[in-house]
């Protein structure tokens, strides 16, 4: 019979992309782990899980699995992707388990995104733990992010960028005084980076410098320095 509110042909339709995980053909096996984006988290769970408790070695399929364990979140999530963060050999797949941590949003992840912001050894990781704390939204990222700002080394923007993206998320108006630097920074990524945080941060400082930002020759800072100065107008009213 059909499962809790599922017909017939979708517990087919379960069952057929569930076996393509135990295919021989890599592509087929791929194709399972990329159909769980359209399946509820609860039929995505033996598919995903399958990935990390069967070892498949598959490089692209567990950087997949291991986002979409954040994305498609079951009761194993948060224990995979510790799991992974810890012992996979593959730093490709170790960022996208941190970044899985993210998406999952479980505050018990914030002594290890903090722990990988400082000391991993990959900055594909590091940058991925930055953002995944911004995503946290927990206030003790604050701190930490800020104190790797700070580290950045100059001309290295791949940490500063994903530190002001997740201060923007945090929303916390003392980061204004931290990120203002990269206004001028030339490189116009993370200008426009800078643009899209600055309309978290409702204060003075951040509306002139998107007026600063608006006047940039790059048409990506200027866009984004509009639309954020026309979600500052919102948030300032709201403040009022």
């Amino acid at each position: 019979g059909g499962g809790k509110g599922v017909g017939r042909g979708g517990e087919a339709v379960r069952m057929f992309e569930f076996r393509g995980i135990y295919s021989k053909d890599p592509s087929e096996r791929l194709q399972a782990v990329m159909d769980c984006r359209d399946l509820p988290p609860d039929a995505a769970a033996p598919i995903l899980c399958h990935v990390f408790d069967g070892n498949i070695s598959d490089t692209s399929l567990r950087e997949f699995a291991a986002l979409a364990l954040g994305f498609k979140p079951n009761n194993r999530s948060f224990e995979i992707l510790t799991q992974v963060v810890e012992r996979d050999d593959n730093d490709e797949v170790r960022a996208a388990a941190v970044a899985g941590l993210g998406y999952l949003g479980d505050e018990r992840a914030f002594d290890t995104l903090r722990m990988l912001l400082f000391e991993d050894h990959s900055s594909r990781a590091r940058a991925s733990a930055a953002v995944s704390l911004g995503m946290l939204r927990d206030p003790r990222s604050f701190q930490c992010l800020i104190q790797s700002l700070e580290e950045e080394k100059e001309g290295v923007y791949d940490m500063a960028r994903a530190c002001i993206g997740a201060l923007g998320e945090l929303g916390d108006i003392r980061a204004v005084q931290h990120i203002l630097k990269f206004s001028t920074s030339g490189d116009f990524v993370t200008q426009q980076i800078l643009a899209e945080a600055l309309g978290n941060l409702a204060c003075p400082e951040a509306e002139e410098a998107l007026k600063f930002l608006q006047k940039d020759e790059h048409p990506n800072v200027q866009k984004a320095a509009t639309l954020s100065r026309e979600q500052l107008a919102v948030r300032m009213l709201g403040k009022k």
